[in-house]
């Protein structure tokens, strides 16, 4: 994992927003008890279901009104054409065809360890990152919401705020106390090629101390080198989250329309 977690960033006295959030992501659901006791007493008992049916609806609905916070913003002046510029930017961000969170990476440190990699210098986990504008679950808004998550972390832009989520624990972030970095990197692709990726040289997935293919391996493939967008956040306090983007227009695009939320402080959730 990169960076800090969201317990560990959380303010001693969290905000608002972010007090309810975590309140209503820890709630839990009721609604799958109710209907497995339906069913249980069905069996014996089918008239049960006259009862139980409705009340699992019921208790369905007040499960998702306990586990969802309503946040309504009025976004005008500076910050509306700053949110909007953000917002804009997703568009790139959204139409790349591939994009990635990275969970964990490791120099490798031998040559074996490299031969073994495709010349790699160090090896990278990372997740499926899926890009949109509807915001978390946990969270209803009058707004667009653009929203980057993983199945590890996820990172949701508010007009006031940055949001953090890891699993059901959530913290926010000022977005002048965050730091943007964009840029290039190669990857060694051992997946599906992205097709709006720029491929950049080859290599083998066992190399040789020269850069060819090591012969004593069996069926050595040839692998693409591409080159990917990516932008890395982090703060002082030790969050840190990396992604990276098929396409190198999404990656500046973000980074440009995050840049201009640093210039002002943003409108506050009603």
């Amino acid at each position: 994992m990169t960076g800090k977690r969201a317990e560990e960033l959380l303010a001693a006295t969290p905000s608002t927003l972010v007090a309810q959030l975590n309140a209503a992501a820890g709630a839990h659901r009721v609604w799958p008890w109710a209907l497995g006791a339906t069913l249980l007493l069905a069996a014996a008992t089918p008239w049960v279901l006259l009862i139980g049916v409705p009340l699992t609806v019921w208790l369905g609905w007040r499960d998702n009104v306990r586990r969802t916070v309503v946040a309504f913003y009025e976004v005008d002046g500076p910050v509306q054409r700053q949110f909007e510029r953000l917002l804009r930017s997703f568009d790139d961000v959204r139409g790349a065809h591939s994009a990635w969170s990275t969970v964990a990476r490791g120099d490798l440190e031998t040559n074996y360890q490299r031969k073994v990699n495709a010349g790699a210098g160090s090896l990278v986990r990372r997740e499926p990152l899926r890009r949109g504008l509807g915001g978390s679950a946990h969270l209803k808004s009058n707004i667009a919401v653009p929203s980057l998550e993983s199945a590890t972390r996820s990172v949701y832009f508010l007009p006031d705020r940055i949001l953090v989520r890891d699993r059901n624990t959530y913290a926010d972030l000022a977005y002048g106390a965050v730091s943007v970095c964009p840029g290039t990197t190669r990857f060694i692709e051992d997946g599906a090629v992205p097709p709006d990726a720029v491929q950049v040289d080859t290599t083998w997935q066992y190399v040789n101390k020269r850069g060819g293919p090591d012969r004593r391996f069996k069926n050595n493939r040839r692998l693409p080198v591409m080159r990917y967008g990516e932008v890395d956040l982090s703060t002082a306090q030790g969050f840190a989250v990396h992604w990276s983007f098929s396409a190198e227009s999404a990656s500046r695009a973000l980074s440009t329309g995050f840049a201009e939320m640093t210039r002002l402080p943003g409108a506050m959730a009603g």
